[in-house]
């Protein structure tokens, strides 16, 4: 999300000074660990609209970015291995295409014909034309690429310690290397860690960490276009250019260091995934697991994204807490933030509804005023 709304500033404003720190190096956290889905089937109401805006550019974003990102389009197919699950399914379409979700019931036969290989007892599914995936560090390689390009300035292994607030307004970030940084917007993209930060400005935002495991095989084969997924499992499962099935669904991994971005998988995550997979795909069974790896995604209570302006400090912006399921909304959510920091047209119609000021009615969002370091 930095990445890219660095991009979109220097766009949209060439004269912009603008410039990204990263704790570690880029791709290092949780964007670069990412499974590389882009979704807009299955999204809640809040998210929809940034969820098609962002499909819309897919397409075209690898010659905007002059990078390639390995993106292809190859459609979502949920299915429904249950008849109680395939009764529902009928509601579950109409309420999406309500919203401009193109989404398309398909029986058992075109299920198959989508996705040879598909469990027996498939009675169907959902199919979406426009979802498709993407391979994680390369498209973050490819965002930062573009940005050093048009004249952002990435430094790496620069932590953000402290924002410096004076009179309700942030004027300046202190970074570890014991510099200071005069800006006029600054901009919260920290992924899990963006709570803590915002915390020293008086802020106080619902975010928890979880560990999502991902899993890659051995190269198989076939060619299974679509990313699969099922109602009432928890799996995503591609396969990749490469021939390997990459597997996810939000299986959780252990966190033994929050802070140092440390992880490590559990066994009991690793055999149900796999079980999962094999259930729905079971062409996967024949593949060989040959690694796994997890990300620290930061989660809200309602598993939506905090996005826009910080409530009553200006020049704030925040991006986090995307809660597994941000990768495919950064081309959209990039624009966004770079309109708001220039302070045009800021598209509230893609964003109503994420602001940081939703959970102010619970008393989970505390702002002080003054002046802070």
């Amino acid at each position: 999300m930095g990445l890219s709304a660095a991009w979109h500033l220097r766009r949209a404003e060439p004269d912009a000074r603008v410039t990204v720190l990263e704790r570690g190096r880029v791709g290092s956290a949780a964007s670069g660990a990412s499974a590389a889905g882009v979704r807009a089937m299955g999204r809640d109401p809040a998210e929809r609209a940034l969820a098609l805006a962002s499909l819309a550019r897919w397409p075209e974003l690898d010659r905007e970015l002059e990078g390639a990102t390995r993106y292809r389009r190859g459609g979502g197919l949920r299915v429904a291995l249950e008849d109680a699950a395939w009764r529902k399914v009928p509601g579950w379409i109409a309420e999406q295409r309500a919203d401009g979700v193109p989404l398309e019931l398909v029986d058992a036969t075109a299920a198959r014909t989508l996705a040879p290989g598909l469990a027996p007892m498939c009675a169907g599914g959902v199919y979406c034309a426009i979802d498709g995936q993407a391979e994680a560090m390369a498209t973050v390689t490819a965002f930062a690429a573009a940005a050093r390009r048009v004249g952002a300035r990435i430094e790496e292994g620069v932590g953000v310690t402290a924002f410096v607030a004076e009179r309700g307004r942030v004027v300046a970030v202190a970074s570890s290397d014991g510099r200071r940084h005069a800006c006029d917007v600054a901009l919260v993209a920290a992924g899990t860690w963006s709570a803590p930060l915002l915390a020293g400005l008086g802020v106080r935002v619902p975010l928890a960490t979880r560990g999502l495991q991902m899993l890659l095989t051995e190269r198989a084969s076939g060619a299974l276009a679509p990313v699969v997924s099922a109602f009432g499992r928890k799996l995503s499962l591609k396969q990749l250019a490469s021939g390997a099935w990459l597997i996810g669904g939000g299986w959780p991994a252990d966190i033994p260091d929050e802070t140092q971005n440390r992880w490590a998988l559990r066994d009991d995550s690793v055999k149900a995934s796999l079980e999962v997979a094999r259930e729905v795909y079971p062409p996967v069974g024949e593949a060989t697991l040959a690694r796994g790896w997890a990300g620290l995604e930061a989660f809200t209570p309602d598993d939506l994204p905090l996005l826009g302006p910080v409530p009553g400090i200006d020049g704030l912006l925040v991006a986090a807490g995307f809660c597994g399921h941000g990768f495919a909304l950064a081309p959209a959510v990039g624009d966004v933030l770079a309109r708001l920091a220039l302070g045009g047209d800021a598209r509230a119609d893609l964003w109503r509804g994420l602001g940081i000021d939703r959970f102010d009615a619970a008393g989970t969002i505390e702002t002080a005023k003054g002046a802070w370091c």
